[in-house]
């Protein structure tokens, strides 16, 4: 039996086309902005996020995006509020990166705390170090910092939603219980992903379940379970393991996507599915795999 839901869409990332992340020609550099989103359209998406291959113009990205009946629906935001030397100026960043993409019809704004993480701290790459955990003047810098962004964001009629990440200072359900104690949850909400949450060891199921009222955004990313026990084996850090080829999209990889259907559906959840999963192998296309997870996604929950 397919799960009810009422007003979701699905959407699809770039990143399934050309990876924002690592840079190279072997992760999809040879697709313009125009093969993504008319293969986005071409696999009946609805909607897709920002990428570093869309054009920085209003005009020109909402022009396109009309032409192939797909709104924008959110963009990633790096952030770095719990370092005290570079808070101001990501904070800075954030805002104008936030105002920009809302403008362009997005109602969500993705955020994902840099600092000690083991691929994004600028200041220093951390890949064979591992994460360098916040200290609690760090937690409560994030926190500050969350809030604030978070209201500048309802502001501009948008709504934040914090990306629980791999490799970074939130990665647990501990983690995440915790950024939900520090901050408004008026202002600050979840992006579960389904990936990053089987690569971490948390619960799925207990996480949709417990965090259900304070998730508004999801991304859908399966795994390749074979890789992943090379990944755990060899300690491979996030940017190695998506050219490991870890990720995949639903309908392909180990992760059950059913029962978290059900638990959003019973939860009333309303909004953005969108089907975000880095690709590295070349072959088959990735219109395959995203019609792949098209087809899926409308086979186990209607959507």
């Amino acid at each position: 039996m397919k799960s009810i839901f009422r007003n979701v869409s699905l959407g699809v990332h770039p990143i399934n086309w050309c990876n924002d992340d690592v840079v190279s020609p072997n992760l999809g550099d040879w697709y313009s902005f125009e093969d993504i989103i008319d293969q986005a359209a071409e696999a009946g998406f609805k909607g897709i996020e920002y990428g570093r291959k869309f054009p920085k113009e209003k005009k020109a990205l909402l022009s396109a995006l009309d032409k192939r009946g797909l709104k924008l629906t959110s963009a990633w935001c790096d952030t770095m509020f719990a370092c005290p030397e570079l808070r101001d100026e990501y904070m800075g960043m954030f805002k104008e990166k936030a105002a920009f993409m809302v403008d362009c019809g997005a109602k969500f704004i993705v955020a994902a705390e840099g600092t000690g993480s083991r691929c994004w701290d600028p200041r220093e790459y951390r890949d064979k170090k591992g994460v360098q955990k916040l200290s609690e003047e760090g937690w409560k810098l994030f926190g500050d910092g969350l809030n604030v962004a978070g209201e500048f964001v309802k502001s501009l009629g948008a709504t934040l939603v914090y990306h629980v990440h791999t490799g970074t200072a939130v990665e647990t359900y501990e983690e995440t219980s915790k950024l939900l104690n520090i901050t408004d949850n008026n202002l600050v909400y979840l992006l579960a992903d389904t990936g990053h949450l089987h690569v971490c060891g948390v619960d799925i199921i207990k996480f949709f379940t417990d965090f259900a009222p304070h998730i508004k955004y999801i991304h859908l990313k399966n795994v390749r379970e074979i890789v992943l026990e090379a990944v755990r084996e060899y300690d491979i850090d996030f940017n190695n393991a998506v050219k490991c080829g870890l990720f995949t999209v639903p309908g392909d990889g180990g992760i059950d996507f059913k029962p978290i259907m059900d638990i959003l559906a019973n939860a009333g959840y309303e909004g953005w599915m969108i089907v975000e999963a880095e690709q590295y192998f070349p072959s088959p296309s990735a219109l395959t795999y995203q019609k792949m997870a098209r087809n899926y996604m409308k086979e186990i929950a209607g959507i």
